[in-house]
């Protein structure tokens, strides 16, 4: 499915739940309406959770009736289409609630949700991020985020990057950051993630952290305090979990890679996120392991450093630099 019918397709499961929650809120409602009800929330998972989200937002909206009202005043009604007609004079405020949901239509429902926003950096780029709730982000090189601050929870898709946050404390919006098949929640705290070819790391720095695999189903498979981290394979479903030192995690920031017996290969990978000219090494040299403290200064200086620890030669052009 294309992203646009993708999208139509959510809409319309949206209409379908707010159609269903005006009808059973109804004082007309009746047994009969419920039980229908029933068998369309059973029919899909999906129609479970649009349900759930709608009750949310009406819920949101009845809360807020008087901040939201203004803005219905030169808007007009959009008719909500029922798949079985049934008289509703009376609406609770919950049915209300929802109704006011699809007349105000994508300007409530994004404010709800909270409007996207991409932040992206380019090789050999950080960025530094100050999210409007009081959250601060770091960006590492080659990163890309997409953050959203809605009303009741505040989530962060992540995709190839690596990141540190650090969340302003707000126990009545949830963070949530989805990254690769993995959910991590927090209210506020201090901690990094890095996901990198099909790999994941949490390490924690202040705080508690959860972690969540939602094909799993909706237990946490971790809770994460200061000093400990949690290493995923994308698609495998063991996680593990250990004691560390936060700070190797967070080293970049301070333009410092840390290495732990990291083969040269691993290095060299990320090298050519943080330098805009790409290092390729040989495959006799790729799986040497490399200990210690590398510098994230002039990328020419590195490559000598990294090229006297492991004996190779460097033959470099305009368009990469070669260890071999």
């Amino acid at each position: 499915m294309s992203g646009v019918d993708g999208m139509m397709a959510n809409a319309g499961l949206r209409d379908d739940a707010v159609a269903w929650l005006v009808r059973v809120q109804s004082d007309q409602a009746t047994a009969d309406d419920w039980a229908a009800l029933t068998l369309w929330l059973e029919a899909s998972g999906d129609h479970l959770a649009a349900f759930e989200e709608v009750e949310s937002v009406a819920a949101e909206l009845t809360e807020r009736a008087a901040e939201i009202a203004p803005a219905l005043k030169t808007t007009a009604p959009r008719i909500v289409p029922l798949r079985r007609r049934v008289a509703l004079p009376v609406w609770s405020a919950a049915a209300a609630a929802a109704a006011v949901a699809l007349v105000v239509g994508p300007m409530v429902w994004r404010g709800y949700q909270g409007t996207p926003t991409t932040y992206r950096t380019g090789p050999g780029e950080t960025r530094d991020v100050a999210l409007a709730d009081g959250t601060r982000i770091r960006m590492d090189a080659a990163s890309t985020l997409k953050v959203r601050l809605g009303w009741r929870a505040r989530r962060v898709e992540m995709a190839e990057a690596q990141a540190t946050f650090d969340v302003a404390k707000d126990p009545g919006r949830p963070f949530l950051i989805s990254v690769g098949d993995q959910q991590v929640r927090v209210v506020g705290t201090e901690f990094n993630i890095r996901h990198y070819d099909g790999t994941l790391r949490v390490t924690v720095r202040r705080g508690i952290v959860e972690v969540r695999q939602p094909d799993q189903g909706p237990a946490p498979v971790a809770r994460l305090v200061a000093g400990q981290s949690l290493s995923h394979v994308v698609g495998e479903t063991r996680s593990i979990q250990a004691a560390t030192d936060p700070d190797p995690a967070f080293a970049w920031t301070q333009n410092r890679l840390v290495c732990d017996n990291e083969t040269l290969g691993d290095m060299v990978a990320y090298l050519n996120r943080r330098y805009p000219v790409p290092i390729k090494v040989s495959p006799a040299l790729a799986g040497k392991r490399f200990s210690g403290v590398i510098e994230l200064g002039d990328e020419t200086v590195v490559v000598q450093r990294l090229a006297g620890y492991f004996s190779a030669s460097v033959h470099r052009t305009d368009r990469q630099i070669e260890l071999r």
